[in-house]
């Protein structure tokens, strides 16, 4: 073989091998983000407690103590949890079930849920995202709720227990 056929296969060769090194690293890449993601969303599984407050079309608010139980696997978010507010003197507890949820680009997540007795409208959605230690969820919401009577928007402050 003469030179310039030695020359044109080692280019091939140097490039075959660049090839592969970076579509190893690339790939080796990939399994360390998908590791970091994958551990932010278990973070996200757990019980978390807070306080949530919605103000409704017509201006007046309403506070809720709540108490969520989520599970999160494959970018999936399930779940169920208690409201718990008074008003007029009286106690009001609402079993509330995740419908659907998600859990996006690593910090964000997203769910809708009602309220299990399916004779009073209580349902809404709620996007919020995980701090940076994966202890503490903030979030806004939209729903509505009979305790109200109209849609309304809120924030919720969650912190994991």
């Amino acid at each position: 073989m003469d030179n310039i056929g030695l020359v044109v296969l080692a280019s091939i060769a140097s490039a075959a091998a660049t090839y592969l090194f970076m579509q190893v690293k690339s790939g080796t890449e990939k399994i360390a983000e998908y590791q970091a993601m994958a551990g932010r969303q278990r973070a996200l599984s757990g019980t978390w407690q807070g306080e949530s407050t919605k103000t409704g079309q017509d201006g007046n608010t309403i506070v809720y103590n709540v108490r969520l139980n989520l599970e999160a696997a494959m970018r999936q978010v399930s779940g169920h949890g208690k409201l718990e507010t008074e008003q007029d003197g009286k106690k009001y507890v609402i079993d509330v079930e995740v419908l659907t949820g998600g859990f996006h680009h690593g910090q964000f997540m997203k769910i809708e849920y009602r309220g299990d007795e399916q004779q009073k409208a209580h349902f809404g959605s709620i996007i919020g995202a995980l701090d940076e230690s994966g202890s503490s969820i903030e979030a806004t919401m939209t729903g509505f709720t009979e305790l109200l009577g109209t849609p309304g928007t809120g924030q919720i402050v969650l912190r994991k227990t």
